[in-house]
């Protein structure tokens, strides 16, 4: 059991270490400096169990990751001859009235298509659609990959705040 408590010490010790350091750096990079022998001869044997190494190999997995499914909302999806510039000036219209909202322009043959927000879930691509479906009537929810990166970005709203608060 004791030796149970410090195989996995030593991993959970590995797995945090790693994930100070760059991100390039492996966990089995790790266990080869710690097999590694010091100068006086010192030297760590790591042995862990199939449970433990797969749960490790899962954190990493999870911190490689960029992207995560979610939903965004196509307010314009079109083919033709115009279709390329018509979807540009959609997003650019979008983006003057909605600067809080991030907007995606993407063609996946044969459709130009703008989409809208950055939504975890289908309910919350609902809810967005609620406030949209006045200027854009034949819109609709799609899934798509959301980069983590896209998330820290979603509806940062300028907001105006007086000089001078009249509190009274």
């Amino acid at each position: 059991m004791k030796g149970l408590l410090s195989t996995l010490f030593i991993v959970a010790a590995i797995v945090v270490f790693g994930t100070h350091e760059a991100q390039a750096q492996k966990i089995d990079h790790k266990r080869s400096e710690l097999a590694a022998h010091a100068a006086d001869g010192a030297s760590v044997r790591v042995r862990e169990s199939a449970a433990v190494s797969d749960a490790v190999d899962n954190i990493e997995a999870k911190a490689r990751r960029k992207e995560i499914e979610g939903y965004r909302v196509v307010i314009f999806s079109a083919n033709g001859q115009y279709a390329g510039d018509n979807a540009r000036t959609v997003l650019e219209t979008f983006q003057t009235n909605h600067p809080h909202i991030n907007a995606y322009m993407v063609y996946e043959s044969p459709y130009f298509k703008v989409s809208v927000g950055d939504c975890l879930t289908l309910e919350e691509a609902s809810h967005l659609m609620s406030q949209l479906v006045g200027e854009y009537p034949e819109l609709f929810p799609k899934r798509e990959m959301i980069k983590y990166n896209d998330l820290g970005n979603v509806r940062r709203r300028k907001i105006e705040v007086p000089d001078t608060l009249n509190i009274q």
